[in-house]
Order: C-alpha cells, then structure tokens, then sequence
C-alpha cells in the first residue's frame, strides 16, 4: 500500500525554519480536546501561508496549520493558497494561540464554531474560580389542581394502535 494510504487522518502541522518547534505540544493539546489528532510534517515553502497550504494538500482532512516565532496560520486544501482561513499574530503567549489554533483546526472538521482570542477562557488559572452570578432557587407556588378524569377509553386506545401498526406494515418495519 502507498504511504498515503496507510497513514491515519491528521491535521498537518508544520514550523518555518527557526521557530520554536515545542509549540507542537500546545498544537496538539489544542486539537485533541476536540477530539482530532494531528502529526508534526516537514514541508518546503517560501512564506507561513504557503507553508500552511502545503501542510494542507498532505493532510487526509486537508487541513493544515504553519507556525513561526510570531504567527500560526490556519489553511484548508480548498482555499486559495494565497488566502489561508484563519491567522493569529503573537507576541507573548504563543503556548496560548497554538493551542487555540489547534482547537480551531479540530472545529473546522468536526463542524464547530470558531474560537477566538477575544473570548475569555473558562479558567485563567487553577486557584480562581469563576462563580456565575445565580440568584437562589425558589421553588414555584403551589397551584391546587382540580381532580381530573384519566379514565381511558379502550376503544380509542384500540384505534391508535390499529393506525400506528399499519403505518409500520405500510413502510415495511413489520
């Protein structure tokens, strides 16, 4: 069998020259909470988006994501090569946008919403917890109810279920 046969469906990743190539863990970290593994490969490009492109055209999910010092880049196989579909810019916490750009490329296969850095994250650190602000249950009034007849009528029953099991014998379920 081809290589490209055996291999398993993965996100690409892959790093310009240069680029810190630990980041890959938060990459990881941040596609397998979706539930999609990815593999670190070696492309050849000129630039990060060509780089993520190409990543892209090697991936069996044709999704494929190009990291520098200072930069992810989200590309899919579809897309102009020139166009990626996603790009985060970084300064300081590139652990934290590798991860979330792995997220992201997981949510593009699993047909999910997008996250983004504007959005807080559920948990800055282990020792804050953030409480949502929940008024004390009350339990709804008590209503007195009027005794209701739940006699049933068998000949109605017997009328429901000669329908329902004729619908079934009409769609071949019997």
């Amino acid at each position: 069998m081809a290589p490209f046969a055996q291999e398993r469906p993965c996100i690409h990743v892959t790093f310009l020259p240069g680029a810190d190539e630990t980041l890959y863990r938060w990459v990881q970290i941040g596609a397998e909470e979706e539930g999609v593994p990815c593999k670190l490969v070696h492309e050849q490009a000129s630039d990060l988006v060509a780089l993520a492109y190409a990543a892209s055209k090697s991936s069996r999910f044709n999704i494929g994501l190009g990291v520098s010092d200072s930069e992810v880049v989200l590309h899919e196989i579809h897309m102009p090569p020139e166009k990626p579909v996603l790009s985060f810019q970084f300064s300081g916490k590139a652990d934290f946008f590798c991860r979330l750009m792995g997220a992201n490329a997981a949510r593009m296969i699993i047909r999910k919403p997008f996250r983004f850095d504007d959005e807080p994250a559920p948990f800055e650190n282990e020792t804050t917890i953030q409480v949502a602000d929940v008024p004390p249950y009350t339990p709804p009034p008590t209503v007195e109810t009027a005794s209701v007849d739940l006699a049933v009528d068998p000949a109605q029953v017997a009328r429901i279920v000669a329908v329902v099991i004729q619908k079934i014998q009409e769609r071949g379920l019997s």
